[in-house]
């Protein structure tokens, strides 16, 4: 029962990630401030609450961090043929870590 809750954790992250990842990199045919908000503030911060919320559903806080850097990093490859600038992606896994951690955090206060 357990393998389940963290896979269906798992896979709610991956589904979502894998769409601000494909929005974010979409987000470079208008260009502009539209892209960089998009690459500088909307995905880390989207990282950060997915990897909270996948840690509070079960995941394991060290393993929740690491699927919005590697969405974002592939869409861009997937779709651009290129991988994106490296500090947006440096940011998004930082932040993440951080909402893993404070997931952590969340899942022990409510036990």
């Amino acid at each position: 029962m357990k393998r389940a809750h963290w896979l269906k954790a798992w896979l709610i992250q991956l589904l979502e990630m894998a769409l601000a990842g494909l929005l974010t990199a979409l987000a470079h045919i208008p260009g502009g401030p539209v892209s960089l908000l998009a690459a500088w503030i909307a995905m880390p911060l989207l990282g950060a609450v997915s990897a909270a919320a996948a840690t509070v559903r079960g995941l394991l806080n060290y393993a929740a961090w690491l699927l919005p850097p590697v969405c974002m990093t592939l869409a861009h490859i997937i779709l651009w043929k290129l991988p994106p600038d490296p500090g947006p992606v440096l940011l998004c896994a930082f932040v993440s870590l951080v909402g893993a951690a404070a997931g952590q955090v969340m899942k022990e206060r409510n036990k």
